[in-house]
């Protein structure tokens, strides 16, 4: 009983041992004047409590230290033999699932394609995984928890080979002070030093340095001492989509032929003008038109040029114009939600025949309105 006791203090204090040696490791932080030693080790092995042991130095790597899972480059040896690195995608995307989509995917309230929807994931954002129902996943981005299909889900490492392509990657720093070089060197000239918790935007990874930009010049930091992440962009509520400018409705449910592009033309008539501020499109007399995004009416009337129009500011700098209408449905001061009917399409103004002349403004400027109707087109 006695020995029994002896070898089970013993196996206790060897664990404690290897676990404080990790532990102290950890601590360590970079400043102007001090660096981590990027050579230790973890040796023994067949000890109770060394999974343990190891377990708690990975987790230490994520601590205030300069080294981190993400990216580590410390040597660990078990009996001599060096522990194989941990197969996961980073730390930044473990429980998360990336929208693998052309332009967008529907949230649903339910785990069906007929309950409503709660919002819009872009591709390329990121929602946190809460659960799969059959070919459901239960997701949260932002403000928005709902269900998505699956099927338009990336995880794991796909979901960190797509967030490359479509994200800009930081340089986060994991230490109290890092410094930023000139050149990948110790020895080279310092251009000043960065706090922990800050970022700065990748251009390259090198073997042992991060070439990034610091004040729109190129620089380098040290890659023992920085996490890469990503700063992900999340899902819309139905609120916010309503007046978002990437998530416009078709002007004209009943017809969606373009006549005219944005842009220089041959004036259709006289009087017409030579550069084309929007886009006609065909439509029936007397055809619905909608408001693309939820807004105020700020203009409806009548121009000798426009003919009857409707004008709605959406907010943030962004309104839109509705030219050539038969009749309109709504009044200044009124409010319009997307996909309301405002007005109906006529040939009023100066105007060859029945169409709608749909224009987009961006802080005063008119703009070319087909890049954002073309998810829809």
């Amino acid at each position: 009983m006695k020995k029994r006791v002896i070898m089970q203090a013993a196996t206790l204090f060897i664990a404690l041992f290897l676990w404080n040696q990790a532990t102290a490791e950890a601590k360590t932080e970079e400043t102007s004047s001090s660096r981590i030693n990027n050579e230790s080790t973890l040796s023994g092995g067949g000890i109770g409590g060394m999974s343990m042991a190891i377990d708690n130095y990975y987790d230490a790597r994520l601590s205030e230290s300069g080294i981190s899972i993400n990216n580590a480059t410390t040597t660990i040896l078990v009996g001599g033999e060096p522990l194989a690195p941990r197969e996961f995608p980073p730390i930044q995307f473990q429980g998360i699932a990336i929208a693998n989509v052309n332009d967008y995917v529907n949230i649903r309230t339910k785990a069906n394609a007929d309950s409503s929807l709660a919002g819009r994931l872009s591709r390329g954002s990121a929602a946190t995984i809460l659960g799969v129902e059959g070919e459901w996943t239960k997701i949260v981005s932002g403000k928005v928890e709902g269900y998505i299909k699956s099927e338009y889900l990336a995880t794991g490492e796909d979901a960190v080979r797509l967030a490359q392509k479509t994200y800009v990657q930081y340089a986060q720093v994991t230490c109290t002070t890092l410094n930023v070089r000139t050149e990948p060197s110790e020895s080279s000239p310092r251009l000043g030093q960065i706090a922990k918790g800050e970022q700065l935007e990748i251009l390259e990874i090198l073997d042992e340095w991060v070439k990034v930009d610091y004040n729109e010049s190129d620089a380098y930091v040290n890659k023992s001492y920085v996490d890469f992440v990503y700063n992900f962009k999340y899902a819309k509520s139905i609120d916010e989509i309503k007046t978002d400018i990437n998530y416009m409705v078709w002007p004209l449910p009943s017809d969606h032929n373009i006549y005219t592009y944005y842009g220089y033309r041959k004036a259709p008539t006289a009087g017409a003008s030579t550069y084309h501020k929007g886009l006609d499109i065909g439509g029936a007399y007397g055809s619905s038109i909608v408001s693309v995004l939820s807004g105020r009416v700020v203009g409806a009337g009548y121009s000798s040029s426009a003919g009857r129009y409707v004008e709605v500011d959406h907010g943030k700098g962004v309104v839109t114009r509705y030219l050539h209408c038969s009749k309109l449905l709504v009044n200044v001061g009124d409010y319009v939600d997307q996909g309301q009917t405002i007005a109906l399409v006529g040939s009023t103004g100066i105007s060859t025949g029945p169409h709608l002349h749909f224009s987009l403004l961006i802080n005063g400027n008119n703009v070319n309105p087909y890049p954002y109707l073309k998810s829809v087109h």
